[in-house]
């Protein structure tokens, strides 16, 4: 065997301590980095750090999310955010939970498709009716129903009063409000007069649990940012009440007679405190920079709602600001932006394009499953359309998306075809 020895030159980058650092410092939350530079000042006599207002508002440096949320007797929020952080061990669920609390109308119930969750939390729906039904769980029963069925069926449940005839009447009561007894007692198999007594098996129910609690506004996550709509469009800027910021103490003592080492140490922790104010300079102006792009391209979005979001990832963003798409997802992790009308996190400014039929404008993942939706629900029962159909009044219409993207999003919605939805609309 012969041995052949080469010479090859190769390329390599080493990313510095100081630059790993600012990336760092732009993946943690304003909370995790108010603790950090808490921790700082204390060690480094160079640092002086004053929590941000909001901080300070709601209990200083020692700030929790949802700590201070439960703190906040007896908002709604809180109490559901207070029952998230026992019953789920994985950031992940609490996150995608924490997304369907943002979605509670006053009444308790969701105020959002469970499809329209899953999309902005940016999992499968599957796994967001996972966390929905162990957020059905919660008390008092009948939070985070659909409909005022379901919200009824989770209290009888829990009241252990869901008999055969009781979920049949709560899943009728369209018939019992317009006094069609007679139906109601063919399908509940009974007489008409039996029909008072079932109903007072539920009469002790709360339709509207939520309306229990206050209902002052409390974010589950302070905005980073805020945004506004001027005669110019619309503008964003960072939430100075929220935005950690450091001072640095210049060194002024005098070198007297200190041995080389404190000399040292010295000069070691005001670089130190130099580099992280500089750091947090950078990690703001990222934040603005990624936010401005954001809210500049989907200005739809925010005008109109998820239908018109334009399709836009992570690598648009990269590009229009020339850094690596992983410093953009460190940039947007967990950040949320105030809007006049609520708070949303950034991630919700992303929407993959769907796939299309033919040459053409991509549309987004949220626009062509809001028209399906839309499509589906206004149709007639007894003439339903099929996908073909949908995508023909889809590309009518301008949103050019292909025969199986109809099909998931129409089996996602739990809508079957048309000849099922025929079927059951002929035996109605």
């Amino acid at each position: 065997m012969e041995l052949v020895q080469t010479v090859s030159q190769r390329q390599t980058m080493q990313m510095g301590g100081q630059m790993l650092h600012s990336l760092s410092i732009l993946g943690m939350s304003a909370e995790d980095l108010s603790d950090y530079l808490t921790e700082l000042a204390q060690s480094n006599p160079y640092v002086r750090y004053t929590p941000p207002s909001a901080f300070a508002a709601r209990g200083g440096e020692d700030f929790d999310v949802v700590a201070s949320i439960a703190s906040d007797r007896p908002s709604l929020m809180s109490h559901v955010a207070d029952q998230i952080e026992l019953s789920f061990a994985s950031d992940a669920d609490r996150l995608i939970a924490l997304r369907f609390a943002e979605a509670l109308e006053p009444t308790g119930w969701l105020g959002q498709p469970v499809e329209d969750i899953a999309l902005l939390a940016q999992v499968p729906l599957v796994r967001a009716e996972q966390v929905l039904a162990t957020l059905q769980e919660f008390e008092p029963a009948g939070l985070f129903a659909r409909s005022l069925s379901d919200c009824l069926l989770i209290q009888a449940r829990d009241a252990d009063i869901l008999t055969w005839e009781v979920e049949t009447l709560i899943r009728n009561l369209d018939l019992l409000a317009q006094g069609r007894s007679r139906e109601l007692a063919d399908l509940c198999d009974c007489e008409p007069k039996d029909i008072p007594d079932i109903l007072a098996q539920i009469k002790g129910l709360d339709p509207k649990p939520g309306l229990a609690f206050d209902h002052q506004a409390t974010p589950v996550f302070p905005p980073d940012l805020i945004a506004s709509r001027g005669e110019d469009g619309w503008t964003v800027e960072l939430n100075r009440a929220t935005s950690p910021t450091i001072t640095v103490q210049e060194d002024r003592l005098a070198d007297g007679e200190i041995d080389a080492q404190a000399r040292k140490a010295r000069s070691k922790a005001l670089s130190e405190a130099r580099a992280m104010a500089l750091a947090l300079e950078r990690r703001g102006d990222t934040l603005l920079r990624a936010a401005a792009v954001l809210v500049a391209r989907q200005s739809a979005f925010l005008d109109n709602g998820p239908a018109h979001l334009t399709p836009l990832t992570l690598e648009d963003v990269s590009a229009e600001l020339g850094l690596h798409a992983s410093t953009i997802s460190r940039a947007m992790s967990g950040r949320m932006i105030q809007t006049p009308t609520r708070a949303i996190p950034l991630k919700a400014f992303f929407s993959r394009a769907v796939s299309t039929t033919g040459a053409g404008a991509t549309v987004s993942r949220d626009r062509a499953l809001g028209f399906v939706e839309k499509v589906l629900r206004e149709e007639n029962p007894l003439k339903p359309l099929s996908d073909d159909a949908i995508v023909a009044l889809a590309q009518a219409s301008g949103v050019r998306i292909a025969r199986r993207t109809v099909a998931k999003y129409r089996s996602a919605l739990g809508v079957g075809s048309s000849y099922e939805r025929r079927r059951r609309a002929m035996k109605a």
